[in-house]
């Protein structure tokens, strides 16, 4: 590839990644503004109902959202990435800019129902663009820019929407944040076609039925079924782990905050260790270094986080010195579990032709997105069901977490398998 090549290219992908940072944190700072906006009246009910209106803020858009995706992978395939990720960008924009104009509830559920459609529809279309940019050996660093971003718009958003803006003053600027990268995205990426990054092209034209059966390949299917155990643990940590460091470890609120804050970072290092280490493997000539990563990950992931679970924590206690040890527990425990990501992404791509790769990937983002909601039900459930048989909620928590992390070990056990069919389904 030459220099000029890659500079173009790479910034696409730097472009990209701002653009996903953007609308992640538009997503994430409705966490932060829900009680300013209940305070004001735009989020109805009584102390005792009001939360149920602000979670059908999130599950409305959510479900309607994932209910479309699926044509949005298909339209990817058939009139190309640019095209549409500028037109889910621009609706995403135009959507959380008109959030801050909001009067009453159905206004404001209506709006972010329009951005949930998009915010969850550019997932598959955004997956198949990657590799239209990214040769084979920098799949794992290019699905880097979009995973790391993504969690980094936590923090980015929580910043904006919580401590440093009035909430319709932090949407409309998020809304322009995500149109000013939208617009220079499209404009870079006009002449990018499907299979842009492929050394050599395979012209196949698009067939719905011959993309379902694309991702009947046995790598493709086992990452799919891989991906709900692997998603559902993710669902609970993001959602209930303030609670549970609350909880079980006895911290104040801002504290368990600043924690969680510091684990996104160490999961955004791990998405792009994880893809650049595997690149770095792939580059030379081992077949095999995706799945390789991912397992080592894996494993060192699981055991510091089921260390930081089952760490006997001095209750209440906020010294330094009691604080490090289960911090240092999950920090390493989340960003080494997080080398996966990028490279289930990089392997689909790789056994996917580029023609069918937005059907393909709309239906794991189906499945990734149910697995992430699964989790804080489930967890819920788990727990629920010890505390009413007499165990105390500390230690309720503690066995509803270790359950539910040791759904990793199927993905494990799943990820030895890819070793051995990876090599003979992907596409060369």
């Amino acid at each position: 590839m030459s220099e000029t090549k890659n500079i173009y290219l790479k910034s696409i992908l730097i472009t990209l990644a701002l653009l996903v940072l953007s609308y992640f944190a538009g997503d994430y700072m409705l966490a932060a503004v829900i009680d300013p906006m209940h305070q004001e009246g735009i989020i109805p009910g009584t102390e005792a109902t009001w939360r149920t209106y602000a979670g059908l803020l999130k599950t409305i858009p959510g479900l309607v959202g994932l209910a479309l995706t699926i044509m949005w992978g298909v339209l990817a395939d058939k009139i190309g990435r640019p095209r549409l990720l500028f037109i889910l960008g621009i609706t995403m924009g135009l959507s959380l800019a008109l959030v801050s104009f909001a009067m009453n509830y159905i206004y404001l559920l209506l709006i972010l129902t329009i951005f949930g459609i998009a915010k969850i529809g550019i997932g598959p279309v955004i997956y198949a663009f990657i590799p239209d940019i990214m040769p084979p050996e920098k799949r794992g660093l290019g699905y880097a820019a979009y995973y790391a971003p993504s969690v980094l718009g936590f923090v980015v958003g929580m910043i904006i929407g919580g401590i440093l803006f009035y909430w319709r003053t932090a949407y409309l600027l998020v809304g322009l944040m995500i149109l000013v990268f939208a617009i220079p995205l499209y404009l870079l990426s006009r002449g990018i076609r499907i299979g842009f990054a492929e050394e050599k092209i395979i012209e196949k034209k698009y067939r719905f039925i011959d993309a379902l059966r694309a991702a009947l390949n046995k790598t493709i299917t086992l990452m799919m079924i891989q991906i709900i155990p692997w998603a559902i643990p993710w669902g609970f940590i993001t959602l209930f782990g303030v609670d549970y460091i609350k909880i079980r470890w006895g911290l104040p609120g801002p504290i368990a905050s600043g924690i969680l804050a510091i684990a996104a970072l160490s999961i955004a290092t791990g998405h792009i260790l994880g893809g650049k280490l595997a690149d770095n493997l792939v580059k030379k000539g081992n077949v095999n270094g995706r799945v390789k990563i991912s397992v080592i990950g894996i494993v060192i992931g699981y055991l510091a986080m089921l260390g930081m679970f089952i760490y006997p924590y001095p209750y209440g206690s906020t010294a330094i010195t009691d604080l490090l040890p289960p911090i240092i527990l999950a920090l390493t425990g989340l960003m080494f579990t997080t080398f996966a990501y990028p490279n289930i992404s990089s392997i689909i791509s790789d056994c996917a032709y580029p023609e069918y790769r937005g059907t393909v990937f709309s239906l794991y983002n189906i499945l990734n997105t149910s697995g992430w909601a699964i989790g804080p039900v489930l967890y819920g459930l788990i727990a629920g069901y010890y505390i009413s048989i007499g165990i105390p909620e500390k230690t309720a928590l503690m066995y509803s977490a270790v359950l539910i992390e040791a759904l990793w070990l199927i993905s494990l056990i799943i990820w030895i398998i890819v070793g051995k069919t990876y090599p003979r389904d992907r596409i060369k």
